[in-house]
């Protein structure tokens, strides 16, 4: 585990179905809190991106909005799907 990232965890995360969406509002309080909640429970999850949401900002701003607001790291984007973790050792993301 390099950085507190199990990278087998990552690749399981791809596989298992969308923890949540991110609809036309955007990344609202609410979806930040949602992800807060998800992430305390599981540490990895994937999030699907409704084409709906995509408007102002592009998925991968939408991402990295969604990693800033709370404090997890992004793995990746795979057409409208990415998967967002948080480890336990860091208190901010640094790969933003």
């Amino acid at each position: 585990m390099k950085n507190g990232v199990d990278k087998n965890r990552v690749k399981i995360a791809w596989q298992e179905p969308a923890m949540m969406q991110i609809g036309k509002a955007g990344v609202t309080d609410n979806v930040v809190e949602e992800a807060k909640r998800l992430l305390k429970r599981h540490r990895y999850i994937k999030i699907r991106i409704l084409r709906s949401a995509i408007g102002e900002f592009n998925k991968l701003e939408l991402v990295r909005l969604l990693c800033k607001r709370s404090l997890a790291s992004f793995d990746g984007i795979r057409g409208n799907t990415a998967v967002i973790y948080k480890t336990r050792l860091r208190t901010a993301p640094d790969d933003l």
